[in-house]
């Protein structure tokens, strides 16, 4: 809420109009929607049909990748055959798919019904991330819960001991599997491409879009611009410079302290903070859900600006909301 009411007043010292401020102020809807949410989802039971409604989205998505990848229908979603995702893009259904299934992970390990079924989904899910999927975020986060959820059973013996493990994982991967083999030698490319002096790729515009959104930020480091001054401001330093122009710098951080400065990337780095001290209070399992679902979104919000985006930050509002929403925040006797 504190974060919200700072973006509601950069509308007043922002040098764009009141509509296009507005606009980009219900962009971030999410923060006020979380606590929407969590009255939605005020009982364990709707909290529960709330979590399978998800999972089964997810099932849904990925009955239908498959599919699309054997049958080649590319009728049925948005990708390719060589690429199926089914709704939005790669990266939201590869990001989404990993967060989908690190919850049945965590459901497996602490609860013996359906252990099988959730095995075999899991083995499914992880092909489709590794495999068919060409979104290079859905690859880095399969390692980083991995990790996460090594240290959430075993601690710093599973960081270090897991860690190597993942690691030689992580080669075996990456000489079978030719899709993602191919994304991530596109990175090391698009970089040397990008210090030849070109930034026309996908890795070197990201590169260029970090580096001018640092220029501005530092120009106004303490509140920022202003709401809805990205666009703008950009546009005038891409002017001076005679680089072409965004809308989106794809850093939720730099988004952020571009318009509203330290002090909004202080409070949403100290909002991610307070959900995860406050999942403590959670059973284990849930807890360990949350803490997937944080390093989720903080991860993702290195390469996209999830909470700017619609699905990423709708979908993020909707799942506190389910782990939250049947925590008392009354002691009882």
């Amino acid at each position: 809420m504190l974060l919200f009411v700072l973006m509601l007043l950069g509308m007043f010292y922002t040098p764009v109009s009141f509509n296009e401020a507005r606009l980009m102020l219900s962009k971030y809807r999410e923060f006020l929607l979380i606590s929407i949410f969590i009255l939605m989802f005020h009982n364990k039971n709707t909290c529960q049909w709330g979590y399978y409604g998800f999972i089964s989205a997810m099932i849904f998505t990925l009955f239908l990748s498959y599919f699309m990848g054997f049958t080649g229908w590319e009728i049925i979603g948005k990708g390719t055959p060589d690429n199926p995702f089914i709704f939005k893009d790669h990266i939201i259904q590869s990001m989404l798919m990993v967060l989908a299934t690190y919850f049945l992970v965590v459901q497996s390990w602490f609860s013996q019904k359906r252990r099988g079924l959730f095995g075999i989904l899991i083995i499914l899910m992880i092909y489709n991330i590794l495999f068919m999927s060409a979104g290079r975020l859905g690859y880095l986060l399969v390692f980083c819960l991995s990790i996460l959820f090594l240290y959430q059973i075993y601690r710093l013996r599973g960081l270090f001991i897991g860690g190597l493990i993942l690691t030689i994982l992580s080669i075996v991967v990456y000489s079978h599997s030719v899709m993602l083999q191919e994304r991530v030698d596109l990175i090391f490319e698009n970089i040397q491409t990008y210090q030849q002096g070109d930034s026309d790729t996908s890795v070197g515009n990201r590169l260029e879009w970090y580096t001018n959104t640092v220029t501005l930020i530092a120009e106004k480091p303490v509140f920022g611009s202003g709401t809805g001054s990205f666009s703008y401001e950009y546009q005038k330093l891409a002017n001076r410079l005679g680089l072409e122009t965004t809308t989106n710098p794809h850093n939720e951080y730099l988004m952020i302290g571009m318009q509203w400065g330290v002090i909004g990337i202080a409070l949403f780095l100290y909002f991610f903070y307070t959900v995860w001290r406050s999942s403590k209070k959670l059973t284990q399992s849930t807890h360990f859900m949350v803490q997937g679902l944080l390093l989720t979104m903080m991860v993702g919000c290195l390469f996209n600006s999830f909470w700017l985006d619609t699905t990423e930050g709708h979908i993020f509002a909707y799942l506190i909301g389910v782990f939250y929403g049947g925590l008392s925040l009354i002691k009882t006797a």
